[in-house]
């Protein structure tokens, strides 16, 4: 029983000279395994991530259509603007903006149109629904938290470097394209409700000012007619002859309706969106990494090689 437990026991010494007089088998399965690593790495495919971080942007980037925004703001009112000319609070213009900019950001129909039109730049190269829906997928859109300090934040995995950041800078352009696109279609739609809107209250107007002058001859006609009298006939002639009388009201909302036919000036320059990460060509890629292939199937082949070593050397004993 003894001789038996002896046998059982693990010889550590033994086995540290096998595998030394078996060297050469670890250091074949070490350079086996780095080789293997290193040719996985050129074969396999490579995803670099590019990674882009958004804010809101800045009043100058958004002028053109604050100042329109403004002053339609200003024609809809009927009394006259404030001094200085601020009827509208620019940080709520550049929140409404912004957040509209994040919305088609994060937008699946937004990514999905975005690369169906660089697959017609490429030559009309064909998209499958497979392959449209992965190409969708490598962007990823993660909202920034106030509270826990992170920002907006947009990332695409590309198989290059230089072409994940040209990719993500086309697309953010591309959206910021959608918003203006968009922003401008709603301030003409405003717009044009606006103008409706006025000459309704035009049409209004005129119509007590005439229901008025009609209520002022017919009582003019009927004292004349009680009394005779030449001075009531003389201002009854006048008021004939100059017919109903613009009220202050209806000729501001006049003036007002002149400016909102000329319509909109086209919003030239607009950017809804300001950088606090540009989407640069990545430093290192994520997949394949070199460093972690070289460990792990270094310590494959070294496993390997120890396993032959000892099993060489034991066939050599028996």
């Amino acid at each position: 029983m003894h001789s038996s437990a002896i046998d059982n026991e693990l010889d550590v010494k033994n086995c540290l000279q096998r595998l030394w007089h078996g060297k050469r088998w670890l250091g074949l399965g070490l350079f086996l395994g780095l080789v293997l690593a290193w040719a996985y790495t050129l074969v396999a495919p490579q995803k670099w991530v590019t990674v882009a971080q958004v804010t809101r942007p800045d009043l100058t980037k958004i002028a053109d259509y604050y100042q329109e925004l403004s002053k339609l703001s200003q024609l809809s009112t009927y009394s006259e603007p404030a001094a200085d000319g601020d009827t509208l609070n620019i940080d709520t213009v550049i929140d409404a903006v912004y957040q509209q900019f994040l919305q088609q950001l994060a937008s699946v129909d937004n990514r999905r149109r975005f690369w169906l039109q660089q697959a017609s730049k490429d030559g009309g190269k064909t998209l499958t629904p497979l392959l449209l829906d992965r190409e969708i997928i490598s962007m990823q859109f993660t909202a920034g938290d106030k509270l826990h300090g992170t920002v907006d934040t947009i990332t695409l995995t590309a198989d290059s470097a230089a072409k994940g950041s040209q990719l993500l800078t086309r697309y953010l352009t591309f959206t910021g394209q959608q918003v203006a696109s968009q922003v401008q279609q709603d301030l003409l739609a405003t717009w044009q409700a606006q103008v409706a809107k006025v000459e309704q209250q035009i049409t209004f107007e005129k119509a007590a000012n005439q229901a008025a002058y009609d209520q002022q001859v017919h009582q003019l006609r009927s004292e004349a007619a009680q009394s005779a009298d030449s001075q009531t006939k003389a201002a009854i002639a006048i008021l004939e002859q100059t017919g109903p009388v613009a009220s202050e009201g209806l000729l501001h909302d006049q003036a007002r309706l002149a400016v909102l036919l000329a319509g909109p000036k086209p919003i030239k320059s607009f950017t809804s969106w300001s950088y606090l990460q540009s989407p640069e060509p990545p430093i290192s890629r994520q997949s394949p990494r070199l460093s972690l292939l070289l460990v792990m199937w270094g310590l494959v082949g070294i496993i390997i090689g120890a396993g032959i070593a000892l099993t060489r050397h034991t066939k050599k004993k028996e």
